[in-house]
């Protein structure tokens, strides 16, 4: 089974607002001349029906274009003519890696063993789509891996032509992210891969802040232990609790890297808390809101008042976020698609946290839990969610 590459495990940073693009991207060029790329766009091409033929087209060609790129780690490390900035950041890669794989106990496999310079400030374009008048997100279903609330490109203007195609034809709330990393969830890291297709470090999220650099590469690496089909929720919740405590735990064991890198990540998490306050809060009322109005026109004067409101809540409170800045994110044009790309990534974490306490921080049961959990129904997995939540 394979994870369409642009179909993204997002890295956390993806919707922190900092994001500032060029005015003209770089085209995507295709490198024909890899027999690697005839062979999966082959495969794109039986499994897909005519409909679908293009986005896979799109997915499978910038993915391995990306790959051969590739550079090895311990290659560039040992080029006397590798900037000395970029082998510092590639020895972090290294610490971080063994310390997942360790004292996380997360797979061991090929994945990030390589690196890949871009010359764009992100990794894949995401476009997220919901109802205009109905907090319930638009999904997508593909080959193999079930349906996800985001459908992701390579290239930033087919992730604005779509949008606006769907806001066209389908009245749909749209809203276009980026994201600086993406996870093919470990299946083409496996044994018997060839390590070309194994996941790279992207430059993307390379060059960030080192707590932004551990915390991608752990939430990336977190995506390999298990995938369940149709519940974006599950799947990026549990990334973000364990990026979360594995950044902890790397932080207290390597004091080298300073105090500083753990008080900007912990500033983070709390303004990044603040944030996501802000949109719960305004789901909420507008969940109360669309259940007491009596016509689509007083759904939708109910929707700007609270948008606008939600946008003056954090006018309010702007000076008091120093390490992240959400002023263009703010700046957008809100919609549903906007706030429910927030909800999606956060709202199981508290769930997590206490199945981790009950298996007394041992690693491996909790991972055996999350496994069992997977393999329930939706409707029964989000109600354990909901209990551990409130336990």
């Amino acid at each position: 089974m394979v994870k369409c590459p642009a179909v993204l495990a997002n890295s956390p940073s993806w919707s922190s607002g900092r994001l500032r693009l060029p005015d003209r991207l770089p085209s995507r060029l295709v490198a024909w001349r890899s027999p690697e790329l005839w062979l999966l766009l082959s495969l794109t091409w039986l499994l897909a029906g005519c409909s679908q033929v293009s986005y896979y087209w799109q997915a499978a060609s910038g993915h391995l274009n990306l790959l051969q790129e590739k550079q090895s780690i311990e290659v560039l490390l040992a080029d006397p003519e590798t900037d000395p900035e970029l082998k510092k950041r590639l020895r972090l890669v290294q610490s971080v890696r063994t310390f997942a794989i360790d004292e996380l106990k997360l797979p061991e496999r090929a994945g990030y063993t390589g690196y890949v310079k871009l010359n764009r400030p992100y990794a894949t374009a995401v476009v997220t789509a919901a109802q205009p008048l109905e907090l319930k997100a638009y999904r997508w279903c593909y080959l193999l891996i079930g349906c996800q609330e985001y459908r992701g490109y390579f290239d930033e203007a087919e992730a604005q032509a779509y949008a606006q195609e769907l806001a066209q034809t389908e009245s749909l709330d749209v809203a276009v992210g980026y994201a600086t990393a993406y996870s093919t969830l470990g299946w083409l890291n496996g044994p018997l891969i060839p390590d070309f297709f194994s996941d790279p470090i992207l430059s993307t999220f390379l060059e960030q802040r080192t707590e932004v650099v551990i915390a991608t590469l752990i939430h990336e690496m977190a995506h390999q232990v298990l995938y369940v089909q149709d519940d974006t929720s599950f799947n990026e919740s549990f990334a973000v609790f364990v990026e979360q405590e594995g950044v902890r735990r790397f932080l207290e064991t390597h004091p080298d890297y300073g105090s500083d890198v753990w008080e900007r990540y912990q500033q983070a998490q709390q303004e990044r808390a603040r944030f996501r306050e802000l949109i719960r809060n305004a789901l909420t009322e507008l969940q109360q809101r669309y259940e007491q109005a009596t016509s689509d026109a007083d759904k939708q004067q109910e929707k700007q008042r609270i948008l606008a409101k939600l946008k003056q809540a954090y006018a309010a409170e702007r000076e008091t976020f120093q390490i992240l800045s959400y002023d263009n994110w703010f700046a957008q044009d809100l919609n549903h698609a906007h706030l429910l790309g927030v909800a999606r990534y956060h709202n199981r974490v508290a769930a997590f946290e206490a199945i981790f306490a009950e298996s007394g921080g041992d690693w491996d049961r909790f991972y055996e839990q999350v496994r069992e959990l997977g393999k329930l129904s939706a409707t029964e997995r989000a109600t354990r969610l909901e209990e551990k939540h409130a336990s």
